[in-house]
């Protein structure tokens, strides 16, 4: 069911904002449009953001019923990271106020990959910079009131919380014969070894005689990649959460490792849940179990 936003006051359209998009990239170097996953990234690498504007004052002033002469507006970019569907730290990354004289703007920030973790979302919103001296009856009057925004969510694949070890194999050829020859995908893991180094205990293979699949797969297609790593998140968590120890068990493992892992796909899925309300949930709702799993498993969106 689609909703609609009832705002208390005028605001702007796509076409008084001109939003080209968002970029990214390494600093100073050409950027690139950002997708829904962004390959490559370790800790040590910072990243820059960039967005295009090309913006219609004239168009602005008539919407919010607001004088030229009065609108005084800026944009406000904010980067925010985090695993999980909401980060956990939002912060300002660049702040511009609008010029009438300069209706094309590129905005550029740096992002510390120091800061960074599992998910980088872009925040862009452009705000009532200055009560305005004349204005419509419906037009936004309080400053900082916002009048546009728009969002990315990208994941970060490092190796850490967001990536999982994959290959892409012909099933035909590497499980010949077995009953998993015709799957889609196929998760081998090493249970029991909760301290076991995720990345070598994991993998997951995505079958190459699917070349549909496989595309989709490699171009970070949300719904495929969701429904691979929901599957393996329902898994390693639905073993994990069945073992008689498994509280004192993920207590006790590193970070890195495959229960490091799984405890941050819990905090995801059920956050603030203990491990018996979790346990009740697998054993007594299995669908809204499995479904939550999946939900925490998305991979990004753009507003």
């Amino acid at each position: 069911m689609n909703q609609r936003v009832a705002y208390p006051f005028k605001r702007l359209d796509s076409e008084a904002v001109g939003f080209m998009g968002w970029q990214i990239g390494d600093p100073g170097q050409p950027l690139v449009p950002a997708t829904d996953i962004f390959e490559g990234w370790d800790y040590e690498r910072d990243l820059e953001v960039g967005a295009g504007f090309e913006l219609d004052f004239e168009r602005a002033s008539a919407l919010l019923e607001i004088p030229a002469e009065a609108l005084s507006m800026a944009l406000v970019l904010k980067a925010g990271t985090g695993s999980g569907k909401m980060p956990r730290r939002m912060d300002r990354i660049r702040v511009a106020k609008l010029d009438p004289r300069v209706p094309n703007l590129d905005m550029r920030a740096i992002v510390s990959g120091s800061q960074l973790s599992g998910r980088l979302l872009l925040e862009a919103s452009i705000v009532l910079n200055a009560e305005p001296s004349a204005s419509g009856a419906l037009a936004p009057t309080v400053r900082g009131s916002r009048l546009w925004s728009a969002r990315k969510d990208v994941l970060l694949e490092d190796g850490g919380a967001a990536r999982f070890p994959l290959e892409t194999v012909s099933f035909s050829t590497a499980f010949a014969g077995q009953p998993h020859a015709s799957a889609p995908w196929y998760v081998h893991w090493r249970t029991g070894f909760l301290d076991a180094d995720f990345g070598g205990a994991v993998r997951v293979y995505v079958n190459s005689d699917d070349k549909e699949l496989c595309d989709r797969f490699v171009e970070g297609d949300p719904a495929t990649v969701q429904a691979v790593l929901g599957d393996v998140m329902s898994q390693m968590i639905e073993h994990v959460v069945a073992m008689p120890d498994c509280d004192e068990a993920l207590e006790d493992c590193f970070e890195g490792s495959v229960g490091d892992q799984v405890r941050n796909w819990l905090d995801m899925a059920f956050p603030s849940q203990s491990l018996n309300k979790v346990r009740a949930e697998m054993s007594g709702a299995p669908g809204r179990f499995r479904a939550t799993i999946m939900a925490a498993a998305q991979v990004g969106g753009a507003e």
